[in-house]
């Protein structure tokens, strides 16, 4: 886990977000809830490609394992896109591979949990894999603990990254009680802001509020509705390929 080097008023930065950073000005420019959908959904792409910048030298060039893009939903079509779209202009396309999930939210005296509805998964060539898992913004780690459970039931991955443009303070460490040492040992987390501060649910400043609405997908009974392009592109790939 890389330690925050930067400091501003109600957030931390990352050494991945150094003062003249893209991924510094990203993280801020999606905080802004002046902006409209489109320039939000732009943003929330470049944001995975900045990351994903800072994430290729972890990966083996060398490698032949698959990297599995593990994300939700409403990530898929701009986070999970952008990440996607750096690692084939630096020669891993072949080695990609998608799992989208749908989650859904249950709440009950103060417990979130967050089942997942249904699931697209892309045939894995082994169960030796890479995973990147990616979330817009990780607070309670509820989501990115039942997605990565969900991906580990049947593959042993030499690699374990943790993306997100945004963490709320302790993230990292919530999420590795979840696991056993052996599984949290070998996350690497990347990310560009830390937050302090919540209102009700919505860390501040974050990602500027509820990334379902922002992203113009409704709310979370609608954006389970949602199929991401994303998918319905590689499912056709994958049916022309066949």
């Amino acid at each position: 886990m890389t330690s925050a080097a930067y400091t501003a008023i109600g957030r931390s930065y990352s050494n991945f977000a150094g003062d003249s950073s893209l991924g510094r000005a990203l993280v801020d420019k999606i905080a802004d809830q002046n902006l409209d959908v489109i320039d939000y959904q732009k943003t929330m792409r470049q944001l995975g490609e900045s990351l994903a910048v800072n994430l290729l030298p972890k990966i083996d060039k060398k490698s032949s394992e698959d990297v599995f893009i593990v994300c939700t939903v409403e990530d898929a079509d701009y986070l999970a896109r952008g990440i996607i779209d750096q690692l084939q202009k630096n020669g891993l396309g072949s080695r990609i591979k998608l799992m989208c999930l749908w989650n859904g939210k249950v709440r009950d005296e103060g417990i979130s949990v967050s089942p997942i509805l249904k699931q697209y998964k892309e045939q894995k060539r082994s169960d030796r894999v890479c995973f990147i898992i990616v979330k817009s913004i990780i607070s309670g780690a509820c989501v990115v603990k039942t997605n990565l459970t969900r991906a580990i039931s049947d593959a042993d991955p030499s690699q374990i990254f943790v993306v997100a443009p945004v963490l709320y303070q302790g993230a990292q460490q919530r999420l590795a009680e979840e696991f056993p040492k052996s599984i949290s040992d070998r996350f690497e987390f990347f990310w560009f802001a830390t937050d302090t501060q919540k209102q009700g649910e919505n860390v501040l400043p974050g990602i500027g509020g509820s990334v379902y609405e922002r992203l113009g997908l409704g709310d979370e009974h609608s954006k389970n509705k949602y199929i991401p392009e994303l998918v319905k592109e590689r499912r056709k790939n994958q049916f022309a390929s066949a």
